[in-house]
């Protein structure tokens, strides 16, 4: 997949979001809440996971401090969930590992319930040094969410 900027953008704008610029990557959720003076909470990484052969993206809350995967393969009704490696999130996404954006990924979604309590919700643009401000009923109305974390 080749990854779009500007339509990634034109997307999120029209659904009131918000991409924000900042000068230096921003390498863990705990970073991206210190920086934007945001709560643990409103932190939204995007994973790319493997179940059974599978792909979803999988986006949680920086509030969950990790994934529990024995849940989140029983919650996918799968016998394995595992995160994919950097080659494939790239052949996937056509973003790097640690900047897949939060919405525009044509892949099943696993979101995470703890979100919705929030306005707006932070996480990847498909550039490190770039974020995504969005409200989290727009995001999960813009992916798959096949799965509800929580």
């Amino acid at each position: 997949m080749e990854w779009n900027a500007q339509a990634f953008a034109a997307l999120a704008a029209r659904h009131g979001g918000e991409v924000l610029e900042h000068d230096r990557p921003l390498r863990s959720a705990r970073e991206g809440a210190a920086h934007f003076g945001i709560a643990m909470e409103q932190t939204a990484p995007t994973l790319i996971v493997e179940a059974d052969g599978d792909i979803f993206a999988c986006i949680l809350s920086g509030a969950r401090n990790g994934v529990d995967w024995d849940r989140l393969a029983h919650l996918l009704g799968r016998g394995q969930v595992r995160l994919a490696d950097r080659r494939r999130v790239r052949k996937i996404t056509g973003c790097d590992a640690g900047a897949v954006p939060l919405l525009g990924l044509d892949l099943p979604c696993v979101m995470d319930c703890l979100l919705l309590a929030h306005d707006f919700v932070y996480g990847g643009a498909g550039d490190p040094l770039r974020t995504l401000k969005i409200a989290p009923r727009a995001l999960a109305e813009l992916n798959r969410v096949s799965l509800w974390y929580g």
